[in-house]
């Protein structure tokens, strides 16, 4: 996976903030400078809020709860390749919610104590570590994984170790002390036993009878148990069996409901018309029929647009005839009208010779008269002759030839249905009879048939997945029983009555072992009374009793004081070994960087073997840091939680290190040594510095490369 870090962070309800984005975040070392009261502190409490779960309200403690919304947002992470996980919490009785297994991750990476040590820094913080074994102890948590530091443990088995072995009479656990006791108890015995020789017999009878009352008080637990078990086992048996006949009957109500979809299955088979197996031999069908389909329409369309050119081309030779007759009619009044004027110009000149006694003038009119009656006569009846033949030979050309496009596509038709019919009968649909539509039909009703037939199908193997279910309960269930059976030591073939005869018999005998408790307890109660009588034989009683006591503390003390031991050896040379392994690495890191952070006035940090921390300058002089100054034990502890942090892996990779003005008690000098120590950390884990300082956001910019500026 990917490295990942903080890249975004959004309140959406949270002390004062409401739908508030912070960031982007780089994954190196990032400012948040803000003004006082701007809202930092509150950022940093909401990061651990989101991780490990909302503050409860105690007492005066700030838990950053708006008056009127329920605390929730979200922390976006991304990683090397960009992508991104979120943890979000609303409530915390809903817990973290995660975008991923990677977010996930974040927050199971380390707990909340060690965020707390570790990762959410402030000032106060810092000072509070006035105590080297209490560092030492929340270094070795956060690195060794254990609640308290292995010294201190190591320290504190040493002083129980002492306890157990002082002479002081204070020690309230001491083994001396408790032989002392033990001693005195028994001389007070030994005189007490030497003044009840007289009830000597009555105690041996009453010790008897105490032996005897414990033997049957361990018959009684046994027969306690076995009834307890008989009985468990009965009730357990009874639900078994209920469960098996209720499998039984379950796995019979399946058969009966297989047989009934077997026989319906039978029924749509017999009733045939399912001409598709599966839903590709349906669609190969429906795609050839829908080919079918488009090849009929455009036949339909040829012989629709031949018909319609044959209609038109009769159309268009009737209206050509018409058309010439009315050409003719026009040339014929032209005619008429050349013979009327040559007739008129006939009859004029017929007249003026008629009238003046010419007969040329008279045979000459009438003979232009007459010629004029022929000649448009003859001309007329030839031109109308020849307009008609030629008219009645170009449309009798037109409609032949739509005649003949016309029944080619008659023809066609007439191919195409046989072909339809030769298509439908290969593709199982004769019953179509050759009509596309029919075919259609008979399709959709095998399709519902089909459907109807898979439902049936589904249901089959609903029924048969439930029956084998049913059988896995049913086996599951008996072999349940046979371990009943088992564990009451009866044969199963007896059934519950073998169990119920066996609990039986199990409470007569019980019966009978606590009658004769009864009758021992009263035998019993008659020598305690007996021996009651007597205050020496009291006394023996109490100091029986009492050496009992004691020797079951020595012996409770002798066993913890051997675990003692056993512990310190173990825990002794765990810490030989994190000191020559854990201990060099760390405390030379943490070195390196309080020398760094203090110029050299500091160069090492050590740890001594009763686990003092101190502090070695320059001159190699040793100082614990309860003597060493406020900013110098906060850049010695400061130190310390880098260089584990660095030399820790595995431990919270993803969480940002938060930094709450820490360097607030630093001089100008070792400020630009801590910024230099947090850039290294940054280099291997996202560091997010809070501060309302203009000084030391100038100092990070000034000797921190790649770091990020974010404002609030």
């Amino acid at each position: 996976m990917s490295r990942l870090h903080l890249d975004r962070i959004h309140i959406q309800a949270f002390g004062k903030f409401f739908d508030k984005n912070i960031g982007p975040f780089s994954s190196g070392l990032n400012v948040v400078y803000g003004e006082n009261e701007a809202g930092k502190t509150t950022i940093n409490a909401f990061v651990g809020g989101v991780l490990f779960g909302w503050e409860d309200a105690r007492g005066q403690k700030n838990t950053y709860k708006p008056p009127f919304a329920q605390r929730s947002g979200t922390l976006r992470f991304v990683d090397e390749e960009g992508c991104f996980h979120e943890v979000s919490r609303t409530r915390n009785a809903d817990g973290l919610s995660c975008s991923s297994a990677e977010a996930k991750s974040i927050a199971e990476s380390l707990d909340k104590e060690t965020f707390k040590t570790m990762f959410s820094l402030d000032s106060d913080e810092l000072r509070s570590l006035g105590s080297a074994a209490n560092m030492t102890s929340k270094l070795l948590t956060a690195g060794s994984g254990t609640e308290i530091s292995p010294a201190e443990a190591l320290r504190a088995i040493d002083e129980s170790i002492a306890a157990r072995t002082s002479r002081s009479a204070s020690a309230k656990h001491s083994l001396v002390r408790i032989q002392a006791e033990e001693d005195e108890c028994k001389r007070r015995l030994a005189l007490a036993r030497e003044e009840s020789d007289r009830f000597k017999k009555e105690g041996e009878e009453y010790e008897g009878l105490l032996r005897r009352k414990d033997e049957r008080l361990v018959e009684i637990g046994k027969l306690n148990a076995r009834v307890e078990l008989l009985g468990a086992c009965e009730a357990e048996i009874r639900r078994t069996e209920e469960r098996i006949d209720a499998s039984t009957e379950e796995i019979a109500r399946c058969n009966r409901s297989l047989d009934e979809a077997a026989a319906g299955v039978r029924a749509l088979r017999q009733r045939g018309g399912v001409y598709a197996a599966d839903e590709s031999s349906e669609a190969t069908v429906l795609r050839r029929l829908e080919g079918l389909e488009k090849e009929s329409v455009r036949l339909e369309r040829r012989i629709e647009s031949a018909q319609d050119a044959f209609d038109r081309a009769r159309a268009q030779a009737e209206a050509c005839d018409e058309q010439d007759t009315a050409a003719f009619s026009k040339s014929d009044k032209a005619i008429l009208a050349c013979c009327i004027v040559l007739f008129l110009a006939g009859a004029a000149t017929a007249v003026k010779g008629l009238s003046g006694s010419d007969a040329f003038l008279l045979c000459v009119g009438v003979a232009v008269g007459a010629c004029a009656v022929g000649v448009g006569s003859f001309l007329f009846s030839q031109r109308k002759k020849k307009s008609r033949a030629a008219s009645a030979k170009k449309g009798e050309g037109e409609v032949s030839k739509a005649r003949r496009v016309l029944e080619v596509c008659e023809q066609d038709e007439l191919m195409f249905s046989l072909r339809v019919q030769e298509e439908l009968d290969a593709m199982g649909l004769a019953e179509a009879q050759g009509s596309i539509r029919n075919a259609r039909i008979i399709m959709e009703r095998s399709r519902s048939q089909l459907s109807e037939l898979r439902g049936i199908e589904e249901r089959i193997r609903a029924l048969e997945a439930r029956k084998t279910a049913e059988h896995e309960t049913l086996d599951r269930e008996e072999a349940r029983r046979c371990e009943f059976f088992r564990r009451v030591e009866c044969a199963e073939d007896q059934g519950l009555e073998g169990v119920h005869q066996a609990l039986e018999e199990a409470l007569e005998e019980r019966d009978v072992l606590l009658e004769s408790m009864r009758r021992n307890d009263i035998r019993l109660g008659e020598l305690r009374q007996c021996l009651f009588d007597a205050e020496r034989s009291r006394e023996f009683d109490l100091l029986k009793t009492q050496r009992a006591q004691i020797i079951t503390r020595k012996n409770e003390e002798a066993e913890n004081l051997a675990k003692l031991l056993l512990a310190r050896r173990v825990l002794a040379r765990a810490i030989e070994e994190w000191k020559s392994e854990s201990v060099p690495e760390v405390y030379a890191r943490a070195s390196h960087l309080l020398s760094l952070m203090t110029g050299g006035t500091w160069v090492e940090i050590r740890m001594k073997d009763d686990g003092r921390l101190v502090a070695v300058d320059v001159s190699r002089g040793e100082r614990e840091p309860r003597f060493l100054s406020m900013g110098t034990c906060q850049q010695l502890y400061l130190a310390l939680r880098i260089a584990l942090l660095e030399c820790v892996e595995g431990v919270g990779n993803a969480v940002p290190v938060l930094a709450d003005d820490i360097l607030v008690n630093f001089d100008d000098e070792r400020r630009k040594g801590a910024v230099r120590a947090l850039s290294e950390l940054a280099e291997k884990r996202q560091v997010i510095l809070f501060t309302c300082h203009k000084e030391i956001v100038e100092a990070v910019r000034q000797y921190a490369d790649g770091h990020t500026m974010v404002a609030l």
